[in-house]
Order: structure tokens, then sequence, then C-alpha cells
């Protein structure tokens, strides 16, 4: 009898630990998933935070040119929101943004002006055949200077009145973009 009493305490600790055991390994395994999830959304968030703030909070009127080298000025653009993108097309990260932009361009054509200006003298005729809006160039500088441009590619968000909504410089995501591009076409 005594024996039996044995066997059953036994086999209860036995079950009572097993329980145990899979309850502790359950809590670990979700710990886990919860730090795969944290390292997830670190590592997007580090896609996003590439950028950084450039100086530039007070619209400036420079001179830009067209392949052609006839003089276009930022202030021909006051109609509407303007994105100006200073690019450069031997930079991979300007080459990407540009072209991420360039998938958003339909999106908000007809609310934000597209100013796309390259800072080396020339583009290649594969990105010229790739992206849809016109691309300007800064043979001179004048842009780059007067916005202290120190990183390409960098982003001016210009919103209807004049004044620059949000302005960063290196690779940006798709979202960003849309998100940018999305409060400067409704003038918020």
């Amino acid at each position: 009898m005594k024996e039996k009493k044995n066997i059953i305490i036994l086999a209860v600790t036995i079950i009572i630990f097993c329980i145990a055991l899979i309850f502790f390994m359950w809590t670990l395994k979700k710990e886990n998933t919860n730090e795969e999830e944290k390292i997830e959304n670190t590592i997007e968030a580090e896609e996003i935070s590439k950028t950084k703030d450039l100086d530039a909070d007070e619209y400036i009127d420079f001179t830009f040119y067209k392949e052609d080298r006839s003089e276009v000025k930022l202030s021909d653009f006051k109609d509407k929101a303007t994105m100006v993108l200073f690019w450069n097309s031997d930079v991979e990260d300007s080459v990407a943004v540009l072209k991420k932009v360039n998938e958003l361009y339909e999106k908000y054509s007809s609310s934000v002006n597209f100013v796309m200006i390259n800072t080396s003298q020339e583009v290649n005729e594969q990105i010229k055949q790739e992206v849809s809006m016109e691309i300007y160039y800064d043979f001179y500088k004048e842009g780059t200077t007067k916005y202290r441009i120190e990183e390409l590619p960098s982003m001016l968000y210009i919103k209807e009145d004049n004044k620059i909504f949000n302005a960063k410089s290196g690779l940006t995501s798709t979202d960003a973009l849309d998100a940018n591009l999305e409060i400067i076409s409704n003038n918020i």
C-alpha cells in the first residue's frame, strides 16, 4: 500500500514537472518570438532612420538647368507643392531614391511638382528611359550650395505657400516618401 502511494506521488511529481517544463519552454519560445519581432521592427526602423534632417528650413530660390542648358528657377514651380530631389547618377543610393520617387510620380503628379536635380553633368541613357519625370541639372552647384547639400540623395518637401515642410538627406523608404508627398499634396 505504501509502495502504491509512493508510485502515485512519484507519477504526480513527474506530471507536474512535465507541465512546468512545457510551460517554461512555451514562455521561452514566446519571449524569443517577441525578441525576433523586435529585431525585425528595429531593422525596418533602421531603413527609415538612414535619413537625417537637413538644415533647410527657409525657401531659397535658385537656378538649375534642363538638359539643353536652358535655365529654370525653383520659383517657376510655385503653382503647387514641390518635391526637390538632389541626386547623382553615379551614387547608388541616389538612383534608388530617384526610382522610388518615380514609382510615386503618377499618384501625386497632379498636386505636386517633381524637381529631380542631378548634380553630375550627365545621366546615363538607361536611367533616363526608366524615369518618367523630367531630369534637371545643377551644373554650377547653385542649389546644392544654397541649401548646403552635403549628402546625396537629399529631399526638400515644399508646401504650396513656399514653406519647407521637411528636408532630409540619405537613403529613404518608399513609405517615408509617400507620407511626405501625401502631406504636401494636401497642403496640411
